[in-house]
């Protein structure tokens, strides 16, 4: 593939953020999330090369409640990824241990775990990567979940 093709590929792809505050067993527990990231796109590739993932740091979350233990910080999409695109998401924890990169799919998965004390204005990176044979795929949006839970 010549780099003119390559530049012809185009994924086109927008993500939603909805920071959605539930406690799976405490209604005190509060998460919030600031900003939302632009629309992200996948438009270039080296010649030979996958395309080049586009990453986006502009929002932050934060956790308002003191655990009465620890609390976990789960993360979800609301639909699949077309085939050979992915989005990941890495959360900083400055008060509990992130799961680094971790890519988002329908199945709520930890992204940040050991939480022992409020947290605030921490980094979310969402990272957008396709391989050659997604094609061109039209724009979309996926609404991203956290939900902080308590955990033993």
């Amino acid at each position: 593939m010549n780099a003119s093709a390559s530049a012809v590929r185009r994924i086109w792809r927008t993500v939603a953020v909805a920071g959605l505050a539930f406690g799976a067993r405490d209604a005190r527990a509060q998460i919030t999330v600031n900003g939302s990231p632009t629309a992200m796109k996948v438009t270039a590739a080296v010649a030979g090369s996958a395309p080049t993932a586009v990453s986006n740091a502009l929002t932050t979350y934060s956790l308002s409640s003191n655990p009465a233990r620890h609390f976990a910080v789960t993360a979800s999409i609301n639909s699949s990824m077309p085939a050979g695109v992915t989005l990941t998401i890495t959360l900083a924890a400055s008060r509990g241990v992130s799961a680094g990169a971790v890519t988002l799919s329908t199945v709520a998965q930890n992204v940040v775990t050991g939480v022992t004390a409020r947290m605030f204005g921490q980094v979310i990176t969402y990272t957008l990567s396709a391989t050659a044979a997604a094609g061109v795929v039209p724009l979309q949006t996926r609404i991203v979940t956290l939900t902080q839970i308590n955990t033993p």
